[in-house]
């Protein structure tokens, strides 16, 4: 059965992997012309990141005040 999940799990990993493997050989694209070409990419790459932490930042906060009401609530 074990050997079985393990045939299952490297075919899911190769057809997950497959695309990206295929569109990686292609010419590339204006993603790689305009931003890669221009250096710009590390901005964006600032800039999603500080929204991403921006955004884990304040569900943790909100995760929080939830719990503290759920602790008044309950007795």
């Amino acid at each position: 059965m074990s050997n079985h999940r393990f045939v299952r799990l490297k075919a899911l990993v190769a057809a997950w992997l497959a695309p990206v493997l295929a569109s990686a050989q292609g010419n590339p694209d204006w993603l790689v012309d305009t931003l890669y070409g221009s250096g710009k990419i590390n901005t964006v790459i600032a800039v999603v990141s500080v929204i991403l932490l921006g955004l884990a930042g304040w569900l943790f906060q909100q995760d929080r005040r939830i719990a503290r009401m759920e602790k008044r609530i309950k007795p």
